[in-house]
This record gives structure tokens, C-alpha cells and sequence, in this order.
């Protein structure tokens, strides 16, 4: 157990410790601070103990280490998704699928399988590596960019609009509407007016596409929201309200995350040189680093849950009602599981990580994710083979309070004729 001399937070005062001797911490995780800096505190949470006792909001319990982190996702029976977010144990919004536990979860979650199985995201490939290189193009000439807004974001998102059978021109509106959302998702009360009016946009979207699609008798070939329309649950039609559910939070879990990941994965790249290279040399490593991308650089400071029944876990009595957090971006550096957990490596053969979550609520996008940073990788280093970070200022990181991201990542190239 950690004492006072090993606070794991700098700087953070530290209430009296609870009655069944876990040790407490107020640790806030919503603001944005310099990057790396959620993944050192995870690091430092891990290492002075298995389980903390945060004093934000009502209070939760936090567990830091692999093997706890990866134990509350395989049991949705003692750890609820019904709240996903610690400092919110009764949540105004509600994910489908992602809020809904077993076994009506698998019923929901087979409405969408099949739109981000294998064969669906390899089918996806090549207009994927379109939209790849129609966007490096443009950036090229310019000897620079902010990968993040350039880049990042409106790669995958037009990806994404693609592949459930939407125009890729509306990127335009999802990538301000979900940026603005994720601003306010964290806990930041200065931005929530901005991530309502976000969420009441993109719903709005959806309820004109859907009255557009609503008296054709047959679902649209490769329309998702079509395809809802048509599909049944139990014998009936699923109606509008879930419809939307589905929808929203397919957009929110499917864009946030891949533009993150990005991110942090360029950043990587420019600032490494010997692993871009042998990217060049070796491209089927590529996989590997995206792999390795999604350990080491996982954007998921933590995943909260609700505890459904009293239990003693690893020690912490834990009540009905009370939420958990799993230390996801401490469980993913646990040096009791991973050699060299502190380092990035590339051909790493051993990466059973948890950057897509475990258990039945195992990411659904993760075959998509995968292919289109791959894809980012392959079309980039083929036409922009050196590039660094154009800045020697710190650069900045959403705080984990949602999912983090770099703010901005300003990269520059030599361009030649």
C-alpha cells in the first residue's frame, strides 16, 4: 500500500484513507495537459498500488494493474456497463450497444456485426486507400500540415460515413460535432452547452436520414441506417429512439478513437526515425506498430463500470451501486505482463492488449480501426518518407476524463519537385 511520501500525484493532497485500508486520491482526469502526461500518472498509480480510492464526484474505486483491469471486463454480471463513466453513475445518455449488458447485448450487437466484420472492412479496403490518398495529395505541396485537423480527423471520418453508406462529403458536419461532444464528455462544464448542441445536431442528422429512408420497402444495398429501419428485435421493429441511439454512439466510438490513435501513432513516427525507417524497409511491421500503437499509446486513460451485486474484489468491499474504474493506460504498461512495457517495440509478438477493451464488450470497430491506420501508414511513408514535429513547444493532450487525444500535432517534410 502506498503512504503519504509515495503519493503517486504529485502535488494532490490526500484525504484520511477509508476503512478497508485502500489508499485515497482525488485525481481529476479532465483537463488537458502536456501529452504523456495521463499515461505517466497511470504509470505512477500502478506501481504504488492494485486498487485507489478516488474522492471526485460521488467517489469510485480505481484498479490499476493488468490482471484487475482485464477481470471487470469478462464480468458484466458483478460490473455493469449500464454506467460507463465513473463520475456519472446515473448517466442521462444511453449507449447502444455499448450500455447494455448480457445477454441482450449480443442481440444488439449482431444488428451491426456484419457492417464491421472482417470481410465487410477488407470489402472497404480500397476506398479507404482512396480517400488515404486523395487527402496526403492535397497535403503534400504544402510542406506541412496539423495532422490532427488535416488529417486525422477527416480521414477515418470519411471512412467511416463510407462504409455505413454515407456521403464522404459530410465529414464536414461529424467532425466539428464530434469534436465539440468529446470537449464536454470529459467533465468540463465550461463545454457542455457546446457538446449538447454537438449531440443535438448529430441526431437531428439522423432523423432526417432515417424520415428520408422511412417509406421505401426495401433496405438501401449498404445503408446502415436503412438497414435498421428493416431489421427487427424479438420479432419487432426496432423504432426510432433506438434507431438514433445506435446510430449516435456508432459515430461517437467509431471517429474519436482511430483520429486519437493517429495521432499519437505520427507522433511516434516523427519523433523516432529509426522505426519509420524500418517501416520503409519492412512494411509488414506496419501491423505491428499499430499494435503497439494501441498498447503503448492507448487513449483510454480508464473504463468505468457499476458494480451490480456486493462483492470483495481484490480486497476493496465493494456495494451495489458503486462505480469502478479500470486503469486501462496503467493496465496496458504492466510490466508484470509485458517485457519491456515501457518501451515501444516494433515486431512485439506478445500484444494481447486491452486498447479495444475485453470481454463481450470487445470494440466493435476494431477490424476497421486497424485497416485504416495501417492504410495511413502504408500511403503516407510511400510519398512523405521524413517528416518531424514543426515545433519545439509542448504539445497538448485531451485530458482522459473521456478519451484522450492530441489537441494539435504540427508536422513538416521537405517538398520536392
Amino acid at each position: 500500500m502506498a503512504n503519504k511520501a509515495d503519493d503517486p500525484v504529485a502535488g494532490v493532497e490526500k484525504p484520511p484513507r477509508v476503512q478497508s485500508g485502500c489508499p485515497v486520491v482525488h485525481l481529476d482526469v479532465s483537463p488537458a495537459l502536456e501529452a504523456g502526461s495521463y499515461w505517466r500518472k497511470a504509470d505512477e498509480l500502478r506501481e504504488a498500488g492494485q486498487a485507489f480510492f478516488n474522492t471526485m464526484a460521488q467517489g469510485y474505486w480505481m484498479f490499476t494493474r493488468y490482471d484487475e483491469v482485464r477481470e471487470i471486463y469478462q464480468h458484466p454480471e458483478i460490473f455493469s456497463s449500464e454506467s460507463i463513466t465513473p463520475w456519472e453513475p446515473e448517466p442521462v445518455y444511453r449507449f447502444v450497444p455499448t450500455q447494455i449488458d448480457p445477454p441482450e447485448h449480443s442481440k444488439y450487437r449482431q444488428l451491426l456485426s456484419r457492417w464491421f466484420a472482417p470481410a465487410a472492412v477488407s470489402e472497404a479496403g480500397p476506398a479507404a486507400e482512396a480517400i488515404c490518398r486523395r487527402l496526403i495529395a492535397q497535403i503534400v505541396p504544402s510542406g506541412g500540415c496539423d495532422f490532427v485537423a488535416e488529417f486525422a480527423m477527416r480521414y477515418p471520418t470519411e471512412v467511416f460515413l463510407t462504409v455505413i453508406g454515407l456521403p464522404a462529403s459530410d465529414a464536414d458536419l461529424f467532425v466539428p460535432w464530434v469534436e465539440d461532444f468529446f470537449r464536454g464528455f470529459g467533465g468540463d462544464l465550461a463545454q457542455q452547452e457546446a457538446m449538447a448542441q454537438a449531440l443535438g445536431g448529430m441526431r437531428q442528422y439522423w432523423v432526417d436520414a432515417l424520415d428520408e429512408r422511412r417509406d421505401e420497402p426495401v433496405p438501401r444495398e449498404g445503408d446502415l441506417a436503412s438497414h435498421l429501419l428493416h431489421a427487427t428485435l424479438d420479432g419487432e421493429s426496432l423504432g426510432d429512439t433506438l434507431i438514433l441511439d445506435i446510430l449516435t454512439v456508432l459515430v461517437l466510438a467509431g471517429l474519436d478513437t482511430t483520429r486519437a490513435e493517429l495521432g499519437y501513432l505520427f507522433r511516434h513516427l516523427a519523433t523516432n526515425p529509426d522505426d519509420r525507417r524500418r517501416l520503409i524497409t519492412e512494411p509488414e511491421l506496419i501491423s505491428s506498430a499499430v499494435e503497439e500503437t494501441l498498447r503503448f499509446y492507448t487513449i483510454i486513460f480508464g473504463d468505468g463500470r457499476k458494480v451490480a451485486r456486493d462483492i470483495e474484489f481484490h480486497g476493496c468491499p465493494l456495494r451495489k451501486g458503486d462505480m469502478v474504474y479500470g486503469l486501462v493506460s496503467g493496465a496496458n504498461r504492466d510490466p508484470r505482463v509485458y517485457d519491456r512495457a515501457d518501451e515501444f517495440v516494433l515486431g512485439r509478438t506478445a500484444n494481447n492488449h486491452l486498447g479495444f477493451a475485453a470481454g463481450p464488450h470487445r470494440c466493435l470497430g476494431a477490424h476497421l480501426a486497424r485497416r485504416v491506420m495501417k492504410i495511413a501508414v502504408e500511403e503516407w511513408l510511400k510519398v512523405i518518407p521524413d517528416f518531424r514535429v514543426a515545433t519545439d513547444a509542448p504539445l497538448l493532450e485531451r485530458g482522459g476524463g473521456s478519451m484522450m487525444t492530441l489537441l494539435t500535432l504540427p508536422l513538416a517534410w521537405e517538398v520536392t519537385s
